[in-house]
């Protein structure tokens, strides 16, 4: 179905229907997919990506009616989410295969698609899809067995654990990667120990979680995640009352990725603790 054939329904559609707002301002939404992703990764959220064009009529219905829903808006928090604009991301949607407007994919927080939704979705529908995907316990399901069934294996351990914390059961993720950090080899040992350490923060633990940062820091310094684990670092140094480190923290991160979401975050939290903010 080309162009042409979609603007005569678009057509059709503004005589049928009073027009609407192109702005859903209930929903946090992130419009750079790289930085979307590396987000994703780093919060372990899923990603709902909405890919919309400027003379899709259905797409902003889908924004004035669908996304200012208070279900849909809480349901959303979950998750990363993502506006594409197919007319200027023409890459990124022939990557997709999107062939019509509006198209909702759901993606993993490694970037691997979930499912997707075709056309104009009303409210309850797209929240009971919202939930299903992450109230879904699948892949948790099959890791927990092969964990129980070989606990010494510690790359079980550690995707166990991994997908424990996606699913935002922190206390049970410190367990397992307490046991995984000290029998963990090489290929898992600099992972396992970050992620206990952001389990100490995610359970309020923010002086053990610093020590614990500041020790990865210093052990592994040639880690692909220290961006992530600055960002941490400076949070607990905040959280547990270690204002000016924090920030020194921060804004060095800042400085450092300001390309990247990890630094425009750090930016954020600093501004935020500089103002009082919490």
């Amino acid at each position: 179905m080309n162009r042409r054939w979609y603007l005569l329904l678009a057509i059709l559609a503004i005589a049928a229907f009073p027009r609407v707002s192109a702005t859903a301002d209930g929903i946090e939404w992130m419009y750079d997919y790289t930085a979307g992703l590396e987000r994703a990764r780093i919060e372990r959220k899923p990603v709902m990506i909405d890919f919309y064009t400027s003379w899709c009529y259905y797409c902003k219905v889908l924004d004035a009616r669908t996304y200012t829903d208070p279900g849909v808006m809480a349901s959303s928090q979950g998750f990363v989410c993502l506006k594409i604009n197919a007319e200027k991301e023409k890459q990124l949607a022939r990557d997709f295969k999107i062939g019509g407007y509006p198209i909702i994919v759901f993606l993993s927080r490694n970037g691997e698609e979930i499912n997707r939704i075709y056309g104009y979705v009303k409210a309850p529908p797209l929240k009971a899809e919202l939930d299903r995907i992450m109230t879904d316990t699948g892949r948790l399901d099959i890791l927990s067995e092969k964990y129980k069934r070989n606990p010494g294996d510690d790359e079980a351990g550690y995707l166990y654990a991994d997908e424990l914390m996606y699913k935002g059961r922190f206390k049970e993720a410190d367990k397992v990667l307490e046991k995984t950090v000290r029998k963990a080899g090489q290929k898992r040992k600099a992972d396992a120990t970050l992620d206990l350490a952001i389990c100490r923060f995610k359970g309020g633990n923010y002086k053990l979680a610093a020590s614990e940062l500041a020790k990865f820091l210093s052990r592994f310094k040639g880690s692909e995640r220290n961006d992530e684990a600055e960002l941490f670092y400076g949070l607990s140094l905040l959280a547990s009352r270690q204002k000016e480190k924090g920030l020194q923290v921060l804004d060095k991160l800042q400085e450092r990725a300001s390309a990247k979401w990890v630094g425009q975050e750090a930016l954020r939290r600093a501004t935020l603790a500089r103002q009082g903010a919490k």
